[in-house]
């Protein structure tokens, strides 16, 4: 009997032992998209949904801040829609991110009505906080570790031993350690058409007409209200910009029938905690690769423009 034992305790302590070695490979390569956001804190942040996720190069902007007195480098901590919607979870998390002696940060914070949507069905805070908890920035405690174990355990999803085999991103995706996902348009062999483009778009205009039969989602105002708080908190560390993202018309009009109101909404919360709010919604000259996200040279050239912004802004603070 106690050969059976030392048996399984031998196999038992073999097991955790390739999983911890299996975790510790895959940590020093490539994990997944979101990986490099739960690794280190930063004094500057882009916070939002996956259109400040694919459209805003951390890079670029520290690139063109350099001569403005701000704690850098930037970090992208933007996800797609089920991910970051604004609420006390995702506030938390924030929280997490800045390291406490932060004062002069700059924080960019990407708006758009899904920011502030909730499932009909949920009327509570607690439901809408239970939901949120689901997400990524809600199952992980540990936000700034290197490696992080705990991620690669809830937010790989895939098997471990994939770290032994080298990373072939898709060949149109780039995935930054500062957090940005680049979408580019062509490849050695490959090449994003047209077709390509208005079919994407068509598909996104679909999916968002067919959500909101299916599973409709209304303003919440405990979101509007955790925004409202989230940017209190964060002027004590720093300047806030509040900012929409540039997308197609169509889907840009399609988001005025669902509020008609949000621009005048957001510009009376910006006024009200005296940030800047700039809206790039209508700027037709960057092209999306959806309908909703800026394809790289869109996303680079939205970049600079926006970091011109800021420093046109900090030179002159009554713009």
């Amino acid at each position: 009997m106690k050969g059976i034992l030392w048996k399984i305790l031998i196999l038992a302590l073999f097991l955790i032992g390739c999983y911890y070695f299996f975790m510790g490979v895959l940590a020093r390569g490539f994990v997944n998209d979101n990986y490099s956001k739960f690794t280190h804190q930063s004094s500057s942040l882009i916070i939002g949904l996956s259109r400040a996720h694919n459209g805003i190069s951390p890079k670029i902007l520290d690139s063109i801040l350099v001569e403005i007195p701000y704690q850098g480098g930037f970090l992208n901590f933007a996800f797609e829609k089920t991910q970051s919607p604004y609420g006390g979870v995702y506030l938390e998390a924030i929280k997490k991110k800045i390291p406490q002696q932060t004062k002069q940060g700059i924080f960019i914070l990407s708006v758009c009505p899904g920011s502030f949507m909730r499932p009909i069905q949920l009327t509570s805070a607690q439901e809408i906080d239970n939901l949120d908890k689901k997400s990524l920035v809600g199952k992980i405690n540990q936000l700034n570790k290197n490696p992080n174990y705990e991620y690669i355990r809830k937010g790989y999803g895939g098997s471990l031993y994939r770290g032994l085999i080298p990373h072939n991103a898709q060949i149109t995706t780039v995935f930054h350690d500062e957090g940005w996902e680049e979408f580019r348009l062509s490849a050695e062999g490959y090449q994003v058409s047209k077709e390509d483009v208005a079919h994407w778009t068509s598909q996104t205009i679909g999916g968002y007409r067919r959500m909101m039969k299916t599973n409709p989602e209304v303003v919440s105002t405990y979101r509007i209200e955790r925004f409202k708080t989230l940017i209190s908190y964060l002027k004590q560390h720093g300047q806030v910009f509040v900012v929409r993202m540039p997308l197609d018309p169509l889907v840009l009009g399609m988001e005025n029938q669902w509020w008609k109101e949000f621009n005048t909404e957001m510009t009376l919360i910006s006024a009200s905690f005296d940030v800047p709010y700039f809206d790039f919604s209508d700027a037709r000259e960057y092209k999306t690769y959806d309908g909703s996200h800026l394809s790289s040279p869109y996303a680079k050239e939205f970049s600079v423009r926006l970091a011109n912004e800021i420093k046109r802004y900090y030179r002159n603070p009554m713009m």
